[in-house]
């Protein structure tokens, strides 16, 4: 087995049931948020990452700024804090933040260091931060995560298989050149498939019918590639595989979690306004 193999082999092993236990954990167990500090870990350590992405652009963005506005922001989540700052407030205030600190670092690339901050702080903390929004949802917060978690993994993994061995259109080659037809359909049917299973086996509560089902199975095998296939657009900007090699054999944080950047606050929406 080769080292690439046996580093994706390890971080699975270890990743995968670490990953289950902190959903399980929540932010409520021993009164500890254990999962938005593992959502701000991760909003942190793809903060590090987005410099790699404007490097060809000569951007330098100003991290520290990015990573104390993401703290702020994943601080007014925690469920038993009272927030002191919405966040079209602390989006202002980055912003104008951003802007000043340009004027003082005299850098040749100072839109792309403000757009990038901006771009991350939206994309990372409000996007992809939304994880914790939607773990701490009364009744249904765990149910929706996990099924969430999961599906996106057998949405990756059927869209990776079927394309690797029935695949040959590719269905955006420019952007993504391996992802075909025949992958990302059947990634979207088998997703479909086993989040209506789960819910004729009753693992779903009450409040969530047969179409709330479909809807989110949709939501999760359209919109989890959509955000793959965007994370994909960049990387080719930048001219790099993998946005970092911090997760040994799976790319980096933003690799990781660039499906979930777009299902989470998709998902938490159609809670809000149809559940």
């Amino acid at each position: 087995m080769s080292e690439t193999k046996s580093s994706r082999v390890l971080v699975n092993i270890i990743g995968v049931p670490s990953l289950l236990s902190i959903i399980v954990l929540g932010d409520n167990t021993y009164n500890f948020p254990i999962f938005s500090i593992f959502v701000l870990i991760v909003l942190l350590l793809g903060s590090i990452e987005v410099p790699i992405l404007v490097e060809r652009m000569k951007g330098k963005p100003f991290l520290p700024l990015l990573m104390i506005f993401i703290f702020i922001l994943q601080t007014n989540r925690l469920p038993y804090f009272d927030s002191f700052m919405s966040n079209y407030d602390l989006l202002v205030l980055i912003t104008l933040l951003s802007m000043i600190i340009e004027v003082f670092r005299k850098q040749k690339t100072s839109m792309v260091n403000i757009f990038s901050v901006l771009f991350a702080f939206v994309w990372l903390g409000l996007m992809l931060g939304s994880l914790s929004v939607l773990r701490n949802i009364d009744s249904i917060g765990f149910t929706l995560t996990l099924f969430m978690f999961l599906g996106v993994w057998i949405c990756d993994t059927s869209a990776f298989l079927f394309g690797k061995k029935f695949g040959k259109k590719k269905i955006l080659p420019k952007v993504s050149p391996n992802k075909t037809w025949v992958g990302t359909v059947m990634g979207l049917i088998i997703t479909m498939i086993f989040m209506v299973s789960m819910y004729c086996f009753d693992y779903f509560p009450l409040i969530i019918s047969f179409w709330d089902v479909m809807c989110i199975s949709l939501i999760i095998g359209i919109c989890g590639q959509l955000g793959d296939f965007s994370e994909s657009l960049l990387k080719r900007e930048a001219q790099i595989k993998d946005s970092s090699n911090l997760l040994r054999g799976h790319g980096g944080i933003l690799d990781r979690f660039d499906s979930l950047a777009f299902v989470s606050p998709i998902i938490l929406m159609y809670y809000k306004y149809f559940i």
